[in-house]
């Protein structure tokens, strides 16, 4: 049986892959979960359905499964990018493409007949080239093909298979040249446009809004599509305008040029609605007048929409070109030097962006307020944010307010002024309609989340996270419903879900890997990396901060460098590997040297005190710990126990442990709970044995890693005379500790065998 979905066909008999007549090569596995997606169509498909069509009853774990998938989507992305598998998360995948079966067809078309078309297709593409070559300025990037489809905003939320999209890149860049347009219009007052599709063209449209003075609110609704395709010049506009009882008056408008047929269909808009057309422009330079600029900057948003920060650079770099003076194409460029984590030249080009605009002015000052925002000048960045709502006040939008109050409560979470940080958020939902504006409803249920995670909230911050995504689904924005994702994953790896949180943070990097976001991707391989670590997997860890470290240093993002190196002086301790923990500590040590902030100094003193520890010098180990007490690290009282124990003071050690204790219980978070409790059982084994059994009961209700909890479970048994349930313990240990599994553990094990005999 053959089965045919976008450009691939699938031979089941022959279980072989191709794209276009030239194969596709995927693991075996893959064939198999790729012949049960075609056989369920758009159809959730669980979990346990896999184990038991693709795996065939065997045991497997979650990360086989999700690697599998991982795979397949990979392979069929990287042959051609499409929405293929959906993954609904909690639920299943759902396979998206529709399905055509049947025999391979044949084609009875003569060979004559095929020569001659490929002449007249060869013969045509000359003449094309020939007439662009004649039409295009020097910089070719202009017309850089965009053969792929574009979704910017896929309208269909039910995941029902999305269609190629001709106009994606029209609908892009006309999105915020249609707003500027009606924004110069006083008593109108644009919302934010939505990308819809048009079933019956197969094209995209924008739907527009319009509120202000206009009773009842009225829908703009224009699909432009370039008449090229039709072998006609120019573009055609349909448009159309709607209220509450249904389409009052439409249009179809043609022009050669889209600097004409913007202008002509917001003109048009204004006759239908009264309202006079001789409203001056206040900033022409907003816009341009230069058709190939402004086809440039069209291609830059089409690239910027899907996360491709640098393509859009190129396209907008060449728009400045053409037109030095194009002020919204300056912006952009701002806008994708901050993605692309260059903020100071981002700031450089805003702080030369001056305009009477106020719907600049405000994008302007936002922007580079976020930008101080991420470089840490936090002052100067609440002072422009201020500057900012009062321009977004002056405009009376409800989102550009929204906007501001969810930047300032992201800087006041990051200042760790919390009360101030739910304020901001507070002000932002009550602007907002989260039926109407998901995608903006979704982003301020994200900045809860993480304000929750930080203010030792955690089951809160689960419950806004899984409002941001079930948000960003409904909105459509694939890359925001990813972030939310992410944000999900490092709060549950807090509660020591770590399946859930890798499933959650693969998912996120592959995304983020198909889209080059490189900050996306740096941010991810930490999650993972903490993953990893966490759960015995050394090597895996180790490879992950290796690519986490390189991609750090590309970005200049010093600060999740020094923390990175702080995690990898932790796993070569674990290991016993001395001299490379210290060569991690030398890296550490000159990163404050060249950029001495006070996050990297906390770093540093955290890692010197942790290999003072380790070398059991008792002198060093008192003067870190009393630095890290002075800047009241979140684990003083932890350390201050590991340096009582050091000197032999069990008492002090238990007592100082114990206030850790609740401190970590009050956070709420089961990492740092196990984290305490772990060094209590280590005590408790060789102090005090009464109360390890209760503190191991403790430890085993918080989902800990099976190492170091099951070493000591198997020591209580041991000491309470249980030697056959003791070495059970150890052996299933050894097996499943993986990298954890030392010398020292060998030798306990070996010991216990001996006490068996």
């Amino acid at each position: 049986m053959l089965y045919h979905f976008t450009v691939f066909k699938y031979d089941a008999a022959q279980k072989t892959l191709s794209h276009s007549g030239s194969p596709v090569e995927i693991p075996k596995k893959c064939h198999e979960l790729l012949l049960f997606l075609l056989n369920n169509p758009n159809r959730l498909v669980n979990r346990d359905e896999l184990i038991d069509h693709v795996w065939h009853g065997r045991v497997v774990t979650n990360n086989t499964i999700d690697q599998c998938i991982l795979k397949l989507r990979k392979a069929l992305n990287q042959t051609h990018e499409g929405d293929y598998i959906e993954s609904v998360y909690g639920q299943g995948i759902r396979f998206l493409p529709p399905i055509t079966m049947g025999e391979e067809k044949t084609d009875n078309m003569p060979r004559l007949a095929i020569r001659i078309q490929w002449l007249i297709l060869v013969v045509s593409t000359a003449f094309l080239l020939l007439w662009l070559s004649l039409k295009t300025p020097n910089d070719e990037s202009i017309w850089q093909a965009h053969t792929d489809p574009i979704n910017i905003q896929p309208s269909d939320q039910t995941g029902s298979p999305k269609p190629e999209i001709d106009n994606a890149w029209l609908q892009a860049g006309g999105a915020g040249y249609i707003m500027h347009l009606l924004n110069q219009y006083r008593s109108l007052e644009p919302k934010r446009p939505v990308t819809v599709t048009n079933e019956a063209t197969n094209s995209q449209a924008l739907t527009v809004n319009l509120t202000g003075e206009l009773k009842p609110e009225l829908t703009l609704w224009l699909e432009v599509n370039n008449q090229n395709q039709q072998h006609e010049s120019g573009y055609k506009a349909e448009i159309r305008l709607s209220n509450n009882e249904g389409v009052f008056a439409s249009n179809a408008i043609n022009a050669t040029e889209l600097t004409q047929l913007y202008p002509m269909a917001t003109n048009w808009v204004a006759q239908q609605i009264g309202i006079e057309t001789t409203d001056p422009i206040i900033d022409p330079q907003v816009f341009t007048q230069d058709e190939y600029a402004l086809q440039s900057y069209f291609r830059a948003m089409s690239a910027q929409a899907v996360g491709d920060s640098g393509q859009a650079l190129i396209y907008l770099k060449t728009a400045v070109e053409q037109d030095p003076t194009f002020k919204t194409a300056w912006y952009e460029m701002a806008i994708a030097l901050r993605k692309q984590a260059d903020p100071r030249k981002a700031i450089g080009i805003l702080n030369a962006i001056s305009s009477d605009d106020v719907h600049l002015s405000y994008k302007v000052t936002l922007v580079k307020a976020q930008c101080l925002d991420t470089l840490g000048a936090y002052e100067a960045a609440a002072q422009t944010y201020g500057q900012a709502l009062l321009l977004a006040e002056s405009s009376k939008n409800p989102s550009k307010i929204a906007a501001v109050y969810i930047s300032q409560a992201i800087l006041y979470r990051k200042t760790e002024q919390y009360e101030l940080a739910k304020r901001a958020l507070d002000q932002a939902e009550l602007v907002t309609d989260a039926n109407s504006q998901p995608q903006l409803y979704g982003t301020i249920m994200n900045t809860y989340a993480k304000l929750a995670r930080n203010n030792n909230q955690p089951l809160l911050a689960i419950e806004k996270a899984e409002l941001a995504i079930d948000a960003f689904q409904r909105s459509g924005d694939l890359r925001y419903q990813m972030q939310a994702k992410t944000v999900l994953a490092s709060i549950l790896r807090l509660r020591n879900e770590f399946n859930l949180a890798e499933q959650l943070v693969k998912e996120s990097l592959f995304h983020a890997e198909q889209m080059e976001n490189r900050r996306g991707i740096s941010d991810n391989r930490t999650k993972l990396a903490r993953i990893y670590q966490q759960t015995g997997r050394f090597r895996l860890a180790l490879e992950q901060w290796q690519m986490v470290l390189t991609l750090n240093k590309e970005l200049e993002l010093h600060g999740n460098t020094a923390e990175a190196y702080l995690w990898l002086l932790q796993l070569h301790l674990q290991a016993n590997n001395s001299s490379q923990a210290e060569i991690d500590l030398k890296m550490l040590t000159q990163l404050y040297n060249e950029y001495p902030a006070d996050e990297i100094h906390q770093y540093l003193l955290e890692a010197q005190l942790l290999m003072a520890l380790y070398q059991q010098d008792t002198q060093a180990s008192q003067n870190h710990l009393t630095s890290l007490v002075a800047i009241d690290h979140q684990l003083s009282k932890m350390y201050q126990g590991d340096v009582a124990l050091l000197q032999q003071k069990q008492t002090a050690a238990e007592m100082h442990y114990l206030e850790a204790l609740l401190t970590a219980n009050s956070s709420g978070y089961f990492d740092q709970m196990v984290l305490v409790l772990n060094r209590l059982n280590a005590l408790y084994i060789n102090y005090n044995t009464n109360k390890l059994n209760e503190n191991l009961l403790r430890t085993g209700r918080l989902k800990p890693f099976i190492y170091p909890y099951q070493k000591y479970l198997a020591q209580a048994a041991k000491a309470d005379g249980e030697n056959i349930k003791a070495l059970s313990l150890m052996e299933e240990l050894k097996l499943k500790a993986g990298d954890f599994w030392q010398y020292p553990d060998q030798l306990l094990l070996e010991s216990m065998e001996e006490d068996l005999n």
